[in-house]
């Protein structure tokens, strides 16, 4: 699978599970407070660029917290845009927009780019930090928040038990990763931070259908050239079950890192 190919794959699995996604992305709620706490109090933009706007978790606290600015919200994903425009319905400034950013032309640079739990989907990672540092005005602003390698580890490790010869064909970034494709991109790092969370779940088949609710059986973050089958999944749930459990369901790890970086 090509980065085309995959990037569409993804914006499909995502459209389709727009009406599920809120109910099962606590994880991903939790991150856009985050990142919007770490946005308060900065200094007064007047356009900001959103990379992967999904429902809009994080679109809700921009608004809120920049209301003279034009924001311009992008998703790859036609579902998920509806869902933010339809959540923010008359928001004054706001544009929502299907797009890739690397598509995306924008009628001047941006002094504030905002992503919340979508970065880590683009690959290769120096080339994404490049394209948005191209967009960035001089001594711009990038803030942002992905999941990093360590998240659902869990889930990976019963995978390698159970079929070994089906693992996903693409990894989660390392933060390193993330910090050299930063510093290549002329952007230098102002503020880090990392975090675990731990989330519960009722059982391991409601583990993996919330996952699914999200979308994020798409891609080659998900997927190996070779599809789990039945068999394979019901495994995939017993080893789960036998390994992780907690409270009387089971558990998963989430891996999150926030950065702050401006353009030289």
């Amino acid at each position: 699978m090509n980065i085309r190919d995959e990037r569409r794959t993804v914006a499909a699995r995502f459209s389709a599970a727009a009406p599920t996604y809120d109910a099962s992305a606590v994880i991903q709620c939790a991150v856009a407070e985050r990142l919007g706490a770490m946005l308060a109090g900065n200094e007064t933009v007047d356009r900001i660029l959103e990379i992967g706007c999904g429902t809009g978790l994080l679109t809700t606290c921009l608004c809120r917290l920049f209301p003279g600015a034009r924001i311009d919200a992008l998703d790859m994903a036609a579902g998920m845009v509806a869902q933010c425009r339809a959540r923010l319905a008359g928001a004054a400034g706001l544009s929502c927009h299907v797009a890739d950013m690397n598509n995306f032309r924008a009628k001047s640079r941006y002094p504030l780019i905002v992503s919340s739990s979508a970065l880590h989907w683009m690959d290769p990672m120096a080339a994404a930090m490049t394209a948005l540092s191209g967009m960035l005005a001089d001594r711009g602003r990038l803030v942002f928040a992905l999941m990093v390698r360590g998240t659902l580890a869990e889930l990976h490790a019963a995978r390698r038990r159970v079929a070994p010869h089906k693992l996903p064909e693409r990894h989660l970034p390392t933060v390193p990763a993330v910090q050299s494709a930063l510093v290549q991109a002329g952007l230098r790092i102002e503020e880090k931070h990392e975090e675990s969370r731990r989330q519960a779940y009722a059982s391991a088949a409601d583990f993996l259908h919330r996952l699914h609710a999200q979308g994020l059986t798409g891609g080659r973050l998900a997927r190996a050239g070779q599809l789990l089958n039945r068999t394979d999944l019901r495994s995939l749930v017993q080893d789960y079950e036998d390994h992780y459990r907690a409270d009387g369901g089971v558990y998963a790890s989430y891996r999150v890192a926030y950065f702050r970086a401006r353009k030289a």
